[in-house]
């Protein structure tokens, strides 16, 4: 599994901000994919979501556009100005998942179910021991002492993966 910050089949949006705020750039980017070749069917001309009436100020020169990745790997995005200035490139490290199928993922992991499944476990552990022990009533005692501690152990480290998976995510 590949490590990376966006998803595989995901649109991965593109924003290119213009050299001096150029409201008539017409920015096109380049995608490469995985394997570091052009990929044309997604390189893609960006645009600007403003009228022309409405290129002022911060928005002016700022353009948007989108690809959407087929594997995992490294994808690079290199964007061009029909001007000839301005150039940029940027590197998306394409994964199997992302933070929200993780956080989905986690989510679903039922803890009562969890909890509920080991029960079922001990007491077929201690059913088990009752019926194939033969021995004295302080043996089948220990036996059981000593399977409840084995599951108690087992259960603590269940607890702790959960813990550990429903904490929250960082970055360092």
């Amino acid at each position: 599994m590949a490590a990376g910050t966006y998803k595989n089949g995901v649109q991965i949006n593109l924003v290119y901000q213009a050299a001096g705020l150029l409201a008539d750039a017409a920015p096109v980017g380049t995608v490469f994919d995985e394997g570091g070749a052009v990929d044309a069917p997604k390189s893609t001309s960006l645009t600007s979501q403003l009228a022309l009436g409405e290129l002022t100020g911060v928005a002016a020169g700022r353009y948007l556009g989108h690809f959407t990745p087929d594997a995992e790997g490294r994808w690079t995005v290199v964007i061009q100005d029909k001007n000839g200035a301005g150039e940029v490139s940027k590197v998306y490290e394409v994964a199997g998942h992302d933070v929200d199928s993780i956080g989905d993922a986690v989510a679903g992991i039922d803890t009562a179910d969890i909890a509920s499944q080991l029960l079922l476990t001990k007491s077929a552990l201690v059913s088990s021991i009752l019926v194939d022990c033969n021995a004295s009533t302080s043996d089948v005692k220990s036996a059981v002492i000593a399977q409840a501690s084995s599951l108690y152990v087992a259960i603590s480290d269940v607890e702790s993966a959960v813990d550990l998976i429903s904490s929250p995510a960082s970055v360092s």
